[in-house]
């Protein structure tokens, strides 16, 4: 891996002074050919020997004090330069790591850097298997490119970024992006490069999927919040009084959906964006756009002592700390609501079971649900232990 990291800074090094070797390469043809043709008495060793001033000329004239006098600058600038500078000059990292991802075969391609995505690589650089990640947000990324692994920082969406990665001699691919369409259009564009390799993409329309799986694609949609939603129908079964939703996206609709659905439940979905939503409001369904941080944004529109269940389902790690206070207070003045928190970090777990919380959909549990779904030879498939 040293000298294939050495290789590709070399690499990196001759592209930067290609222009100045061209330059200096020309200087010298130039000089050579002046040589040739006015060092009619000296044989072609001599001529060369010249022209790279080991030895002096003896008839060029006025051309030959101005090469004698160039030639050592020119030398000592570009060559002597681009020793110096490869000896001691940092290169970038965003390059050399992009270039890294090239010489990759036979591996794992993560499409993505979130929460599942970084379970995935921790299982490749565990288990010691070739993987690229592609990702456009630079800084997301940063510890895994000064760590020296292959990172292509880029819109995946771009051939020459799926190029990068290799995609035509990948094993598999994961796509793990929030955007439907970039992930349609990856899929299409990673399945022209490569025609057989395994392509799952996180999706949660029932469309979509049946879209992705057909040919030509063929490709191996799934969906972390139907699986969460499995464990959300066995909490409500058979359950009683209002409930609460907070959130914005899939999952979260589909909770107060299904909640909505059952009998004599009244359902108050909290969604400040109150965009792309799926469901129609129907008479135990109250969609409500405005965001819930405290108690006192619950009580405007509900008494929460008829409340019997919350679903905090927030999903940026910024607001983490707000669904944490809002767990707290609804522990600390309502003891009886049983809470349940989506979370990613499975190290959080624990502080959330002080305040009596249930918590799904964690990076580690859909991480662990996703192997069952990937092919046997998947770097992902859980290995039998001996």
């Amino acid at each position: 891996m040293n000298l294939v990291k050495s290789l590709i800074n070399i690499q990196l090094k001759i592209r930067e002074y290609k222009a100045a070797f061209i330059f200096l390469f020309f200087f010298w043809f130039m000089g050579f050919l002046t040589f040739f043709f006015t060092e009619t008495n000296e044989d072609l060793l001599t001529i060369f020997f010249i022209s790279l001033g080991i030895r002096s000329s003896t008839s060029g004239g006025d051309f030959a004090g101005f090469y004698s006098l160039m030639w050592p600058i020119l030398l000592e600038v570009i060559v002597f330069g681009f020793i110096i500078g490869e000896l001691l000059e940092k290169y970038n990292p965003i390059i050399t790591s992009k270039i890294l991802s090239k010489h990759k075969n036979n591996h794992t391609i993560i499409i993505g850097y979130q929460h599942l995505s970084l379970r995935i690589i921790e299982h490749c650089i565990k288990t010691k298997h070739p993987f690229v990640i592609i990702e456009d947000d630079g800084e997301l990324v940063e510890d895994l490119i000064n760590s020296g692994h292959p990172v292509v920082v880029g819109d995946a969406t771009e051939s020459s970024n799926l190029e990068y990665a290799n995609v035509k001699h990948a094993k598999e691919v994961f796509l793990c992006i929030n955007d439907v369409r970039i992930a349609i259009i990856c899929t299409e564009k990673i399945r022209e490069l490569n025609k057989s390799c395994p392509i799952y993409v996180r999706v949660f329309e029932d469309h979509i999927q049946e879209y992705l799986k057909n040919p030509p694609l063929n490709a191996h949609p799934f969906s972390i919040s139907k699986w969460a939603m499995k464990e959300v129908i066995n909490w409500t079964e058979n359950k009683k009084g209002k409930a609460i939703v907070i959130g914005r996206d899939y999952l979260t609709q589909s909770i107060a959906h299904h909640i909505s659905l059952q009998p004599e439940r009244d359902v108050y979905f909290f969604n400040d964006e109150h965009d792309g939503i799926v469901y129609k409001e129907n008479p135990q369904l109250h969609i409500i756009n405005e965001c819930a941080c405290f108690l006192s944004d619950l009580r405007e529109h509900v008494k929460l002592e008829e409340i019997t269940q919350v679903f905090i389902c927030w999903k940026r790690d910024s607001e983490f700390d707000d669904s944490l206070y809002l767990t707290s207070k609804l522990y600390l003045r309502y003891p009886d609501i049983e809470v349940y928190l989506r979370i990613f970090d499975d190290e959080l777990i624990s502080l959330i079971k002080r305040y009596n919380a249930k918590t799904f959909s964690s990076s580690s549990s859909a991480f662990k649900l996703l192997q069952k779904e990937v092919r046997l030879n998947s770097a992902i498939f859980p290995k039998l232990k001996r």
